[in-house]
């Protein structure tokens, strides 16, 4: 191969695609000085298309079993024209493709010295340390350079998408209201920032933001079932049926959704037994949409307090889909809720039997031995599994603040409670975080923090029921 290489240089000394095949079996060879000062001669003579090049070279060299040849060359041609970016990203490319994550970041920092503006490398620095799930300094790096290019629209896309997976919703909102700021007509931005804002309570943003979808894309089904979900939400029924109704029954997804999410609607106008009804009415072409079926009916007779009601429900179709990890975990739940603890932890035990790292699992296991047995120790072990799988999950942080609470370690218990509610608005947490203020002799503050959420959710059980027993 070197020989032919060669002749092909001495036929046509101009060919650069001739010096670069010779290069790349000088590579493999391990004759990496002659390599060198073939893709170096090329480098020298081509200023204006520089850049370019060293992407070209770091792709062949990308495709070579011999990443380590590869990048010590690399790092030679970099260090050749340490003014040029492209140099140190072709590095950081190669190094990313050996997981030689310090030398990744040490090349993107460089070409980010040299082009403090360049999207691409900001983006896959990014990237590389989402990867490696350094959240802090994903966060750390994305909030400066926005801070000085609040124009990198895509950067700013991918950050806040990043931002979702982790449950900063806070932030993520911030983000995309950022983008539509700068783009208007952004409709995905649009029902992203609508998203968020349902998520976070803020109704009259989301549906702002949801209409503006909407006339952008008329036929976009999913905004109008999170109009609908929006209605019912604040008890206009009315208007809630309106968007269930004109989903299209072409869209077979989302129609058979807006037929089971208006049982909620129904059950609320004319009864649970009449949206039971309903609910029967609508049928389940597999498996899938039987349980979303069943999970409503459950939900139904729960908001209802039919809990017994309920969980016959779903017996029935747990005899029916055994394996079904979702109807489990649902029964598991709601037996935690009737104190049929041992029901509760052989269901939660099946499912980590199935998924040892089912972080949700963990977390309900974790918490109901935490709050209704004494099991301390093995509970605390279990929310830390948790933890370790989903870090800014704002309910498993509130359930290591309660065993936390429950250990006597209350101050420990009121710095997981407050970045849970930091994170998400709950009345559960912050009924939990008002208990523990509570008995710690922070009163005043305990009180304050429930009336907060009392504003917000004024019926919901476990925040009155925690006022009243400790401040009747």
């Amino acid at each position: 191969a070197l020989a032919a290489a060669q002749a092909w240089v001495e036929l046509d000394p101009e060919n650069k695609m001739a010096k670069e095949v010779t290069a790349l079996v000088l590579v493999e060879k391990g004759q990496t000085t002659e390599a060198e000062a073939l893709f170096g001669e090329l480098l020298d003579k081509d200023e204006v298309h520089r850049g370019t090049l060293y992407r070209r070279i770091a792709d062949l060299l990308g495709r070579r079993d011999n990443s380590a040849a590869g990048i010590a060359l690399m790092q030679a041609l970099a260090d050749r024209h340490p003014d040029t970016p492209e140099g140190y990203y072709a590095l950081a490319y190669l190094a990313d493709r050996a997981k030689r994550s310090e030398l990744v970041i040490e090349a993107l920092d460089k070409a980010l010295a040299l082009r403090p503006d360049w999207e691409d490398a900001a983006r896959a620095k990014i990237a590389h340390l989402a990867a490696n799930k350094d959240t802090k300094a994903v966060t750390e790096f994305a909030d400066q350079y926005l801070k000085r290019n609040p124009d990198s629209r895509r950067l700013r896309l991918n950050y806040a998408r990043y931002l979702v997976e982790q449950n900063e919703n806070e932030k993520a909102l911030q983000q995309f209201e950022a983008l539509l700021k700068e783009e208007k007509d952004n409709a995905d931005a649009l029902f992203a920032a609508g998203y968020l804002s349902f998520q976070l309570k803020r109704y009259e943003q989301a549906e702002k933001h949801f209409i503006a979808d909407l006339k952008l894309r008329p036929g976009h089904m999913q905004t109008r079932l999170y109009l609908g979900q929006l209605a019912a939400e604040q008890k206009k029924y009315k208007d809630a049926r309106r968007w269930y109704d004109s989903i299209n029954k072409t869209e077979d997804k989302q129609y058979f959704e807006s037929r089971v999410l208006l049982a909620g609607v129904i059950a609320k106008t004319d009864g649970v037994d009449v949206a039971l009804a309903h609910l029967d009415g609508i049928e389940a072409q597999d498996e899938e949409q039987y349980v979303r079926i069943t999970l409503t009916k459950e939900l139904v007779l729960r908001e209802a307090k039919e809990l017994k009601r309920a969980k016959s429900v779903l017996d029935d179709a747990v005899l029916r889909y055994p394996e079904n990890t979702e109807l489990i975990y649902a029964r598991g739940l709601l037996a935690a809720q009737l104190q049929l603890i041992d029901v509760h932890e052989k269901d939660m035990r099946k499912l980590l039997k199935k998924d040892p790292k089912n972080a949700h699992a963990l977390n309900a296991l974790g918490y109901t031995l935490a709050d209704s047995t004494t099991r301390f120790d093995e509970a605390h072990e279990l929310i830390q599994q948790a933890l370790s799988i989903r870090p800014n999950d704002p309910f498993i942080l509130d359930s290591m603040g309660w065993v936390q609470y429950r250990m006597g370690n209350n101050d420990l218990a009121i710095e997981y409670l407050e970045k849970a509610l930091a994170k998400r608005e709950d009345a559960e947490i912050a009924a939990h975080l008002g208990e523990v203020l509570w008995n710690s002799g922070a009163r005043d503050r305990a009180q304050k923090i429930w009336a907060d959420a009392l504003k917000r959710h004024p019926k919901n059980d476990v925040l009155r029921g925690t006022i009243e027993k400790l401040n009747p």
